[in-house]
């Protein structure tokens, strides 16, 4: 009950907290060792952090994790130790006149599916005013996401309604090279576990295909273990034929 009641928290205060022209620019992670608050991915955030155009920024909203070892009490600590070393490197770049709001989440938040050492973290959520461009994917790092991306019944063949989110994910890949993306494939229906690999292979392809190198990416498949929806219309087992994706980035 308390995760729960703290996540709700942390996400009706970052919806409420922004005016409606403005929208998410970039999701970025700070990671540490455990029990350390000193940023092990400082020399790739910097240069995150450089092609990032303050000038349509509004806000950082910096999130501290921890993973669950410890006490609550030094967890909190440990959060805060760690949002004071991202907040002293946004000082020494260029986003260092943009306005900071900080969250201790400490060991209450994050995501539990994920090996804890990647709990070890601080999220920078990036917003800015809105602007006319490609439409681009809304994601946080280490968290899955649904792509929209479906299937045709008993195929790793793409419906026509997936290639736009497709693209979107071709285009925000191409233009942040410091991505690096888990592909999860999931099926309906019955047990078939080669069938969730190959249509997380098929977005794998495609994403080569258009020039993304295939280092940056893995694929792996669920089979009918993780569905969105009961199978018990055409309409939710087309929801479950899918491929998801975590993006992440090395230190």
């Amino acid at each position: 009950m308390k995760f729960n009641l703290l996540f709700l928290f942390i996400c009706f205060s970052i919806s409420t907290c922004f005016a409606q022209n403005e929208v998410r620019k970039d999701s970025i992670t700070a990671l540490f060792s455990y029990n350390q608050s000193e940023i092990l991915n400082t020399e790739n955030l910097l240069q995150v952090f450089d092609k990032i155009d303050a000038s349509s920024l509004t806000v950082i909203k910096v999130i501290g994790y921890t993973d669950s070892t410890g006490s609550l009490k030094r967890n909190k600590v440990l959060a805060a130790e760690r949002i004071r070393s991202v907040e002293s490197l946004l000082k020494s770049s260029g986003l260092n006149r943009v306005k900071v709001e900080t969250v201790n989440a400490n060991e209450l938040s994050g995501s539990r599916a994920i090996p804890d050492e990647l709990n070890r973290r601080v999220d920078l959520l990036i917003y800015g005013t809105n602007s006319v461009s490609k439409p681009k994917l809304a994601f946080e790092l280490n968290k899955p996401l649904n792509l929209n991306i479906n299937f045709v019944g008993g195929k790793a063949e793409f419906l026509t309604t997936s290639y736009p989110n497709l693209e979107k994910l071709k285009n925000l890949m191409l233009e942040d090279s410091t991505l690096h993306l888990k592909l999860h494939g999931h099926v309906c229906c019955d047990n078939d576990m080669p069938l969730s690999i190959k249509r997380a292979e098929a977005v794998m392809q495609y994403l080569i295909q258009n020039e993304i190198n295939a280092n940056r990416m893995t694929a792996e498949g669920f089979s009918n273990f993780k569905l969105l929806a009961p199978d018990n219309s055409e309409a939710n087992m087309s929801l479950n034929r899918r491929v998801e994706a975590i993006f992440f980035r090395k230190p």
